[in-house]
């Protein structure tokens, strides 16, 4: 698949577009050293992926102490979140 067609994968689909979107705000938020609102966005990622960050925290060896850490921690979480879901769309349409 081209990287065109995978824009468009991401794109037409809610799960990825979301995931993409809640990536890029934590991210706008990080450089903007908008703690607060941070803080409440990572929470709402939390409650939008309960499953998936609780395993993802229980097998994170080290716990985020700051705002910071917490918000890069997110991020991976995010990101890991992101490729196993790309990757699941992809074998469901034989890529």
């Amino acid at each position: 698949m081209t990287p065109e067609q995978i824009e468009k994968l991401i794109n037409a689909t809610k799960e990825l577009h979301d995931i993409r979107d809640e990536y890029q705000k934590t991210e706008q938020l990080l450089q903007e050293q908008k703690w607060d609102e941070l803080s409440r966005h990572i929470q709402s990622v939390k409650i939008n992926h309960p499953w998936e960050a609780a395993c993802h925290n229980a097998i994170n060896p080290n716990m985020p102490h700051t705002v910071e850490e917490n918000a890069r921690n997110c991020m991976a979480f995010l990101n890991n979140l992101f490729t196993e879901k790309l990757a699941v769309k992809l074998k469901e349409l034989g890529e």
